[in-house]
């Protein structure tokens, strides 16, 4: 049997051996890809993964340590737990409502008719202990900010889901850098490596500024695209993504000694601008150029995505509309046409009716140029579901599978789920979260299930995790040709895994150029790490 606390001392023990700083200064590096792929290593892994398999405890323990590249489908304020909105909501003196538990700026008062409207959520501990936050009905807060214990709940689950948000919407704005704060560290505890974030920096304020100056009416687009004011929003969105890696540092010490330092540091984050598609179509092709315009500027940001609940009356309506706006206003950015990841497919039937089943997923590929998906659950509806499939895997066009949300959201889990059906066609797979704070979930989670669910073996985990970099937005060639065999690139294929060699002029030359690659080398570094620990 593995012992897992041994693992995680020898990994530690290890990593503090090999420092990585590659991603600093990409020269001469010891190559691991051989560890990582070599016949005896992956059997003698792979015997010891379907051994833990076998205990839920041991399985989740080893997922845990587990290196995993990344999560591309992570909306950062869903991301945040509903006691830290709590925390930072009793720390600024805000108030909740008394029913729906909405958090809402002071003041706290009464409406006309002298119903509460909100009370100050919490005192400091000191002055109630009730519980660490001081409040008597903590409980129905988490719930009404979460969706645990949705079940229990006259609501479905998309319904509890989906208006959490509101209810902690008012906190975001000023406490992003936080939220980021308290993401990366739950990412490096669980070994995860990098983070796509979205969120909808500026939208609101594009949306608000198109429909005053155009009308929610309007079809009028094409001189919005050249506009000043969102121009401004680009300086503005670019200030404020600095403010949040400041925040973020300053909470982790980022900048204190490697010892000082708290967890998350060196989790790499960048972000996909977030439209918000239930708006006027003007209002969202406004949102739509601004997205361009960042990915365009800033390269913190390195794609985007469209929000909101598909099955929202204009999310259905305007789909295809959305579809043809990212198509053309892409034309115009066309360093910035290779990050689009879409919500698409997110339906199933009795959610919508048939009409709105099974083209969404294409559209989002053949209109708008999709090269992610995320969730593609109403694929099963599709009329050439393997011309569709076939075409995906062909052209690598990656599924971000959601599978808790999926459940708690649509009630599609197990066999229902297309998870196998889409790797049966080889199309490239990633696991994510989607909104763990809101699902109280994390990463780790998600592959347990994902194990548990579908019977994975350790070389299909290998390839997930290698996914989450290989199909990122990161600037760069991938390092391998095939994420599940560990082929390499040609420049790559001649390194060694032995102490004395150094890098080939030729990968070394590769590994400069791109950010993506070096994130995978160093990915494939911490595994070969992980795997040598679980042998001795």
């Amino acid at each position: 049997m593995i012992d897992t606390e041994r693992i995680g001392l020898k990994v530690r023990v290890l990593s503090r051996i090999v420092r990585l700083s590659i991603l600093a200064t990409p020269v001469i590096v010891v190559s691991f890809l051989n560890a990582c792929n070599g016949k005896t290593i992956t059997d003698d892994i792979s015997a010891i993964f379907e051994e833990v398999k076998s205990n839920p405890v041991r399985l989740r323990n080893f997922l845990q340590k587990y290196p995993k590249g990344g999560d591309l489908h992570n909306h950062l304020s869903g991301a945040f737990y509903a006691e830290s909105f709590i925390e930072l909501a009793i720390s600024q003196g805000m108030c909740v409502h008394p029913v729906s538990k909405t958090l809402s700026a002071p003041p706290c008062k009464k409406n006309e008719n002298g119903t509460e409207i909100g009370v100050l959520i919490g005192e400091p501990p000191s002055a109630n202990k009730v519980n660490e936050y001081g409040i008597p009905n903590l409980t129905e807060i988490i719930d009404q900010l979460s969706v645990r214990d949705y079940g229990l709940k006259e609501i479905s689950g998309h319904d509890q889901f989906f208006s959490t948000f509101g209810r902690f919407s008012s906190l975001v704005p000023g406490n992003r850098g936080d939220i980021v704060a308290e993401v990366t560290t739950r990412a490096s505890r669980q070994n995860i490596l990098y983070l796509e974030l979205m969120q909808s920096l500026g939208m609101f304020e594009v949306a608000n500024w198109a429909a005053t100056e155009y009308g929610t009416t309007s079809h009028e687009f094409t001189e919005i695209l050249d506009h000043n004011f969102i121009d401004d929003q680009v300086s503005q969105v670019t200030s404020t993504l600095d403010q949040i890696e400041s925040r973020r540092r300053e909470i982790q010490k980022c900048k204190e000694v490697k010892s000082n330092r708290f967890d998350g540091c060196d989790v790499e984050v960048r972000y996909l601008a977030q439209v918000i598609r239930t708006f006027s179509p003007v209002q969202v092709y406004a949102q739509t150029v601004l997205a361009f315009k960042l990915i365009d500027a800033d390269s913190r940001v390195v794609g985007l995505n469209f929000v909101a609940p598909e099955d929202d009356p204009i999310a259905l309506r305007d789909y295809r509309l959305h579809m043809s706006f990212i198509s053309d206003i892409s034309k115009q950015f066309k360093n910035s046409s290779n990050g689009i990841a879409l919500h698409a497919g997110e339906l199933t039937l009795g959610l919508v009716p048939p009409k709105h089943l099974g083209w969404h997923v294409r559209a989002a590929i053949m209109i708008a140029g999709a090269k992610r998906i995320g969730h593609g659950i109403d694929i099963a509806y599709e009329d050439d579901l393997n011309e569709l499939l076939e075409h995906m895997a062909k052209h690598s066009i990656a599924v971000e599978i959601n599978l808790t949300s999926n459940d708690v959201i649509l009630g599609i889990s197990g066999v229902e789920h297309p998870f196998k059906t889409y790797m049966e066609y080889g199309v490239p797979l990633t696991i994510s979260t989607d909104d763990e704070g809101v699902s109280r979930i994390d990463l780790t989670n998600e592959y347990f299930r994902a194990v548990t669910e579908y019977d994975l073996d350790y070389k299909t985990i290998r390839s997930l995790s290698r996914n989450a970099i290989q199909y990122s937005f990161l600037q760069g060639a991938p390092l391998f040709k095939d994420t599940l065999t560990g082929e390499v690139i040609d420049e790559c294929s001649e390194d060694k895994n032995t102490d004395e060699e150094i890098l080939t002029d030729r990968c070394e030359h590769f590994l400069s150029t791109s950010s993506k690659a070096r994130m995978q080398w160093q990915l494939e570094q911490k595994i070969s790490l992980f795997e040598q620990a679980v042998r001795i």
